[in-house]
């Protein structure tokens, strides 16, 4: 009998607790036909193991995605000459040329101008009083400014693109050509950037584009549409992701309030709270997607060469093979290795820097906030149909 295909995102996505499609698949299908927003059918694995194995094994393909008639998970089209659609050698290659730029000592520098900033935004949260929206008021303009800073983009310009950032990862279908145009706009925005920064290599790096402008490794440096592509992938990604998770992580925590008062009590424990959060929180209802270049049998199931297939972080990260009581939040789980930063070669490049804005933004609220609770049930929060999981809103009360 043929198993059937399955609609990706599933029907009840977007909420706060993960589909139980998920571990209804993990035990009796952990390889499975979906169809995507897309219109792709593709296999999805969803067992650490075998997520694990997919992000690392050189069998399925980054490169591949961009290829013509790849399958697609989302509505925006990838972009080609990124390190997330390049496979090594070109992927280490390109690692090379920026790894100075995103080392983890250099990115830890940060730190303290995070910390004052969100101490900040908690000012902004504490005027507007009982209801204030800490979506609206931290988890956004936080990862925004940071991204600017770092990046050199004109702060100015931060609703534009944010419009064209968050029309990028729409999952609604009805939005589809808005979302060509967004990024198309998008790139334009960051190739008049770059085509600036590149008549400026006389003068002095003062952000992270410029030193990227300036990268070179034994003779080799990024193209212009490289440049283009870390640009736009480093725009979206750290401003959009980081801000969806900072909603998700403080209502996670508000939902059971004892949680939030261990925290209060115990700043020491932020940074294993923040990988918990990590695990537990969904970072997106699909999965990351790579391309087999070769048949790949896996749990019985013959994967051909050509074929999508999509390894779903969140459910890897509930697996009870790999965690024990895996939909319970341990604030203090020991040996978390959570996947939601990714495995292998495309283990996200940013991964410290949104540690630090989740870290930082979650002190400030604890330091300021001790009986802060949520203003409406958790049930009621709306949720954003967006590739990367997020709030809507998060309004809450001080205290």
């Amino acid at each position: 009998m043929t198993e059937p295909v399955l609609d990706i995102p599933f029907a009840d996505a977007f909420q706060f607790d993960p589909s139980p499609t998920f571990a209804e698949l993990r035990e009796g299908r952990p390889v499975a036909r979906v169809r995507t927003l897309a219109g792709a059918e593709v296999w999805l694995v969803t067992r650490y193991d075998d997520v694990r194995m997919v992000l690392a094994d050189p069998r399925f393909s980054r490169a591949a995605v961009v290829k013509q008639g790849a399958p697609r998970v989302a509505l925006a089209k990838p972009m080609p000459n990124s390190l997330t659609t390049t496979d090594p050698p070109e992927h280490t290659r390109l690692r090379k040329l920026v790894s100075t730029t995103f080392a983890h000592r250099r990115i830890e520098r940060t730190r303290p101008w995070v910390a004052e900033l969100s101490a900040q935004l908690a000012d902004d949260v504490a005027k507007a009083g009982d209801g204030a929206d800490i979506r609206e008021l931290v988890a956004l303009p936080l990862p925004i400014q940071v991204i600017c800073q770092l990046l050199g983009v004109p702060y100015a310009d931060r609703d534009q693109f944010r419009e064209w950032t968050e029309l990028g990862y729409s999952m609604r279908m009805a939005e589809k050509d808005l979302v060509e145009q967004a990024m198309t706009d998008l790139t334009a925005y960051i190739d008049e950037l770059v085509t600036r920064k590149l008549a400026t290599t006389d003068q002095p790096a003062e952000d992270l584009l410029d030193e990227l402008v300036r990268a070179r490794e034994e003779g080799d440096r990024l193209s212009h549409d490289e440049l283009i592509s870390f640009g736009v992938n480093l725009l979206v990604a750290g401003h959009e992701t980081s801000a969806n998770q900072i909603s998700s992580c403080v209502a996670t925590l508000l939902r059971w309030p004892e949680n939030w008062a261990r925290l209060v009590g115990n700043h020491e424990l932020v940074p294993s709270a923040v990988e918990e959060l990590l695990r537990f929180n969904r970072f997106s209802e699909v999965g990351q997607l790579r391309v087999a270049v070769e048949d790949v049998e896996l749990h019985g199931v013959q994967i051909k060469a050509g074929e999508g297939v999509m390894a779903a972080l969140n459910s890897a990260n509930r697996d009870p093979r790999q965690f024990e009581n895996p939909d319970e939040l341990q604030l203090d789980r020991k040996d978390n290795k959570q996947l939601s930063f990714g495995f292998g070669p495309h283990f996200c490049l940013g991964a410290q820097l949104a540690r630090i804005e989740l870290q930082e933004s979650l002190l400030a609220l604890l330091r300021r906030f001790p009986k802060m609770s949520l203003a409406k049930p958790a049930e009621e929060l709306k949720w954003r149909r967006v590739l990367v999981s997020g709030l809507a809103e998060l309004p809450v009360n001080l205290g």
